[in-house]
């Protein structure tokens, strides 16, 4: 089933000594494209996470929060910048004097500081933490693909309503295409006869100058290529990969062939589904925008 690149999903992994969080969701993008907030401590994981992540999703716009909570790591050591907390410290009570304020510079509040407060933990227990991650992340991924297939099946059934109102106005305008031909003959007859003041015709040119229209106008082959493009179509949207490209893509390829539909008949119904089929094809290519 196709799925669609907006989406959301929260895991949770608990472990005797503590417990991981990871909040995941994504919007359209033309590309995968990942942001990670993970704790300092563990950040060295980010390259492996985005791993995980790309091999089950294709495109989108990715954001992930992992929170940790307890002692998942062994022999983690919390290390403060003491210089860099003074040089903060002067810069913050410079400042103060300079605004005039009044209010007092908490410990909180330089700790919070970028660079002030870091973790330093060992690669045997790095090593040791990994498994847990990956199983809050495996949770959160197939959570994440579960809210975009559910929104993928309401975006299937509007395509699939969209090219079954296709095929109907193409059935129309095939069924349709030879009148087009008898209507130019009329018409053509009719011009020559009030042009000679109602003299006989001659019918070998009117004849001729018909064929030469019906070969300009013939949309047989362009009717082919939309049929044939529309069960690729349906085809498609059936698959399970990366669609929303390929989707797009068949949807130039019909709308290029309804243009020349469009400037070969003169009938006017044709014209009329012409015009509709167009929407129908722009609101296809609107939708393929939403999925992966």
């Amino acid at each position: 089933m196709i799925r669609s690149m907006t989406g959301f999903g929260k895991a949770e992994a608990r472990f005797r000594n503590g417990r991981i969080i990871i909040e995941l969701k994504s919007v359209n993008h033309k590309f995968f494209d990942a942001t990670l907030k993970l704790p300092n401590n563990i950040a060295v994981f980010e390259d492996s996470i985005k791993e995980a992540l790309q091999r089950k999703i294709k495109r989108g716009k990715v954001n992930l929060n992992l929170i940790y909570d307890g002692a998942l790591l062994k022999g983690e050591r919390m290390r403060i910048d003491k210089l860099a907390a003074k040089n903060y410290y002067e810069e913050l009570s410079g400042l103060k004097r300079y605004l005039g304020l009044k209010d007092e510079i908490a410990i909180k509040d330089i700790l919070d500081l970028p660079g002030i407060l870091s973790c330093e933990v060992g690669e045997k227990s790095l090593a040791k933490v990994w498994p847990k991650i990956k199983l809050a992340l495996d949770k959160v991924i197939d959570k994440l693909l579960a809210d975009r297939e559910k929104e993928g099946r309401s975006i299937y059934i509007d395509l699939k309503k969209r090219a079954k109102s296709i095929e109907g106005m193409l059935a129309l305008i095939k069924a349709r295409a030879h009148l087009n031909i008898e209507e130019y003959r009329k018409r053509f007859a009719e011009r020559v006869k009030d042009l000679t003041s109602g003299r006989d015709i001659d019918m070998g040119r009117l004849e001729m100058e018909v064929a030469i229209f019906a070969k300009n106008s013939d949309i047989s082959e362009e009717i082919t290529r939309l049929k044939n493009h529309l069960s690729n179509f349906n085809k498609t949207i059936y698959g399970n990969d990366e669609v929303g490209k390929k989707i797009d893509f068949i949807a130039q390829e019909l709308h290029r062939e309804i243009n020349t539909i469009g400037s070969k008949a003169s009938d006017f119904k044709i014209s009329k589904n012409v015009i509709e089929i167009k929407g129908e094809i722009e609101k296809i290519r609107e939708q393929a925008k939403n999925l992966e």
